[in-house]
């Protein structure tokens, strides 16, 4: 059965393939593809030395590159040169070893769309910026390329910065954006967003210490994303609990749960 709840596939299929690699992408796009099934692609986004876009999640590359270098010191070129697959697998393929850029990201899931797999993309600006450099205005300048910044298209700007959020707003207000809690409630503990965010992106836990938030939320009519969902009993739990969006390291778990009913 269809169901408005939005998968999204956490840094790609990372489940199956090293975290934010062109082979977790891939993977996520051919299981949407497989399944005809709408599926979301989630991954971080911060810059490199020069300035350029890139998708990976650590400030620095030590867990999954094995070095300690930040990833805002390096250019691209030296970031391409870093194996963030063999962390993870003993013989990484050369899609499963390279870092990707966000550009890359894009035109992989442009591709996708252009032969009719239902996917698209939430983009994570990772703040703040060591350097203090915008991260949101080239993250957008990237998805304006695919005309991908209007309302009722395959992108979101997410954030844990409210500041990046409100900056996403003005730049590309038509864009759905999420602000992302985690840690504590903070000053959303009555169920309030900032102006003009409805979705709120919070890791599973501690949703579930304050139901009464969650009912909350819902009554003002946000929308409820939980991370990092990767129990099927669980995913079903939220989407009965009203959640309408789900992200996962397993996007094929959630689907089968969804296309069972939740």
């Amino acid at each position: 059965m269809s169901s408005p709840v939005e998968v999204f596939a956490h840094r790609g299929w990372s489940g199956r393939h090293p975290e934010s690699t062109r082979a977790a992408y891939a993977a996520a796009v051919e299981l949407a593809r497989r399944t005809g099934r709408r599926l979301r692609l989630e991954g971080d986004v911060q810059l490199s030395a020069d300035g350029q876009p890139v998708v990976v999640h650590d400030a620095t590359l030590q867990r999954t590159g094995g070095r300690p270098d930040a990833v805002a010191e390096l250019t691209v070129a030296e970031l391409k040169r870093v194996d963030v697959g063999s962390w993870w697998c003993a013989d990484p393929t050369p899609e499963e070893r390279e870092l990707i850029t966000l550009a890359e990201w894009l035109q992989l899931v442009a591709e996708a769309r252009a032969d009719g797999v239902d996917v698209g993309v939430a983009v994570e600006a990772k703040h703040p910026d060591p350097h203090g450099r915008d991260v949101v205005g080239p993250a957008l300048e990237a998805l304006a390329v695919h005309g991908w910044t209007d309302a009722d298209l395959p992108a979101r700007l997410i954030s844990f910065d409210p500041d990046a959020v409100a900056r996403a707003g003005v730049l590309a207000p038509e864009l759905p954006r999420s602000l992302l809690v985690a840690g504590d409630l903070g000053p959303w503990a009555d169920g309030s967003l900032p102006e003009g965010v409805d979705t709120v992106g919070i890791d599973h836990r501690l949703a579930a210490q304050h139901p009464g938030w969650v009912e909350a939320l819902l009554a003002r009519g946000h929308a409820l994303h939980l991370w990092t969902v990767d129990d099927p009993a669980e995913v079903a739990d939220w989407v009965r609990r009203g959640a309408t969006g789900i992200t996962t390291d397993h996007p094929d778990r959630a689907l089968a749960v969804l296309s069972d009913g939740g």
